[in-house]
């Protein structure tokens, strides 16, 4: 599938893509923070120390560590003591969660669209993959998790950089196409525009893998068929919860999550779909704060 893929995109959206840099503007703290994450020496103090440079940051570590998901009975008061309650995967998730907020504004998509759910539903997404990959040992949790927030890069990047041709889709959904298939009618496959992006970036074969097949997770190769797997199932399971994209459920292309992972029981399919039900809302406020305050409002 990936030989000239680039052919069915539309010309113009594939054009820009090539165009567009890197996420060089992420905030040098989060490129420190990743740094320091992937060094096994590395403390809650190090990580402190960098944490502080930056105050948004800091104000919402502390946020976290003390939200109602961790529910402390003593508030934690220093960086170091909620980066020690949130652990240092969390504090990953949070920090590349600020960087993609600051890149990819999502408080700014056409009016009509509803950026919220999208952020809300990538957030989501990622803290399930970690949870199915905790679950299943099948991949290291931290990069289910990185794979889950990166997995709708190609929708983030069409809503944030391609609104005209955003706008042409959702006129085409309302004419009565599916959003499935009026992606494709268009040339604006999410999955294909976040994999021309992640491949133009330079990221891991086993992310480019996950955003290009994150819906189909049979047509991934052999080496990234364990984490595809993983964010599907994370996906599915999203998918049963308020935090979904009504608009991009394909009950007829997604096998029930109990048939994705036969290793698993269905009781332990569902202990961590309850458990994700049960989280979510916890965490929701906090990932909203990465916004910032203001937030675009979407037509009903």
């Amino acid at each position: 599938m990936t030989a000239n893929i680039e052919a069915i995109v539309d010309p113009q959206v594939a054009s820009r893509i090539r165009d567009i840099g890197r996420l060089s503007t992420l905030p040098q703290v989060t490129w420190e923070l990743m740094r320091l994450l992937n060094n096994e020496e590395t403390t809650p103090e190090d990580l402190q120390t960098v944490v502080e440079q930056d105050p948004a940051l800091s104000a919402k570590v502390i946020s976290l560590g003390n939200s109602a998901y961790y529910g402390l009975r003593t508030p934690a008061t220093t960086i170091a003591r909620a980066i020690v309650i949130i652990g240092f995967k969390e504090l990953e998730f949070l920090a590349l969660g600020l960087g993609l907020a600051d890149t990819f504004d999502l408080r700014k998509v056409p009016y009509g669209f509803d950026g919220e759910a999208l952020w809300l539903h990538s957030l989501s997404v990622s803290w399930a993959a970690r949870e199915v990959a905790a679950a299943t040992r099948l991949v290291d949790p931290g990069e289910a998790m990185l794979a889950g927030l990166l997995h709708n890069l190609g929708q983030i990047m069409l809503v944030t950089h391609f609104t005209v041709q955003l706008q042409r889709l959702m006129n085409y959904v309302e004419e009565g196409h599916s959003f499935a298939e009026a992606e494709v009618d268009l040339g604006l496959w999410h999955e294909v525009i976040g994999y021309l992006l992640a491949k133009n970036w330079g990221m891991p074969s086993y992310l480019q893998d996950v955003i290009l097949y994150h819906h189909r997770p049979e047509l991934a190769g052999e080496d990234a068929k364990g984490i595809v797997t993983v964010v599907n199932l994370a996906l599915q399971m999203v998918d049963r919860t308020d935090f979904r994209l009504d608009y991009e459920v394909r009950p007829e292309s997604s096998p029930d999550y109990a048939e994705v992972l036969p290793q698993m029981s269905l009781e332990e399919k569902d202990k961590i779909l309850a458990k994700i039900k049960n989280t979510l809302p916890l965490m929701a406020p906090t990932w909203l704060q990465m916004m910032g305050p203001a937030k675009k409002k979407a037509r009903h």
